[in-house]
């Protein structure tokens, strides 16, 4: 499971999205923008059937772990390419993650268990927000509105404390130069630091661009006792106004080593390869091997 970097936003169809015609798709009168994953306030607000299946699979407390989004057309970054996403409902369980949607056939079509889940991957633009949950076999993948970003945000931190495991030693490293200013806030965040004002090791570098016009790309890499989590400017935008980051719980990683510009990661069997500066390869190599 590779990062590349691209200046497209290229953003493929899933198994279960529908092939897009104008005459249905003109029914579907939402674009990817306006997609607000929201939690229901009553089981009737939840499609029939859903809370059900998920429940059955992937073991909910409630209906705070349970998200419907609506359908919508969005562009696949391949050319006109459009797809119609249909109406779906995200749980977030104690048991798994899974995705029911209600076309084609009502069901639930992706399903990774949280034994099985290898890392998350949250990237925003602007707007738009796409989160991910990798395993070695399956990925799961939602896109929002990021204005949304509130209603995922407590359903994704319980996640992260089921997968963390004892805490870890942090390596013993002076802290480095200062940080430009979103970088600094994003640091001090929960969100890098799993728990507010807990320590931390990090390293940040910034990426040249690939022309003249092209803008300086921010990098930040954080071990924290429990995660090892990857940020940086997303590669998918001529700007820097969002961030693309890596969540990798550090009981579940079983290899760390160099692979030309890349840093690979094995977690829970699955390879991730991500794109980065050598200072922070060579950082995480050594705090991570």
């Amino acid at each position: 499971m590779t990062r590349t970097a691209s200046q497209l936003p290229r953003d493929p169809a899933e198994s279960w999205e529908l092939h897009y015609t104008e005459g249905e798709g003109s029914s579907y009168n939402r674009g990817i923008y306006d997609i607000f994953p929201r939690t229901p306030r009553r089981a009737e607000d939840v499609p029939e059937g859903a809370f059900e299946s998920l429940n059955a699979s992937c073991s909910l407390e409630g209906l705070r772990q349970v998200f419907v989004i609506p359908r919508a057309v969005r562009s696949t970054g391949c050319g006109d390419q459009k797809v119609i996403s249909p109406g779906s409902v995200l749980g977030v369980g104690t048991r798994a993650v899974g995705l029911w949607t209600e076309k084609p056939g009502r069901g639930v079509k992706v399903l990774i268990p949280l034994d099985r889940l290898a890392a998350i991957e949250d990237l925003t633009i602007l707007l738009y927000g796409r989160l991910s949950f990798l395993s070695f076999a399956e990925k799961l993948t939602i896109r929002y509105n990021t204005l949304a970003r509130s209603n995922l945000r407590p359903a994704l931190l319980e996640l992260r404390e089921r997968l963390a495991g004892s805490p870890l030693p942090l390596p013993l490293e002076e802290e480095v130069a200062e940080l430009p200013i979103k970088w600094k806030r994003l640091l001090r965040s929960p969100y890098l630091r799993f728990r507010e004002s807990a320590p931390v090791a990090f390293r940040f570098a910034v990426a040249p661009g690939k022309s003249r016009d092209d803008v300086q790309r921010g990098q930040l890499l954080v071990v924290n006792p429990y995660e090892l989590v990857y940020m940086f400017d997303p590669l998918e935008a001529s700007h820097n106004y969002g961030e693309d980051s890596f969540i990798v719980p550090r009981p579940r990683i079983t290899r760390v080593r160099f692979r030309e510009k890349y840093l690979e990661v094995v977690s829970n069997g699955a390879r991730l390869s991500l794109s980065m500066a050598p200072e922070l390869r060579e950082a995480a190599a050594r705090w991570l091997s």
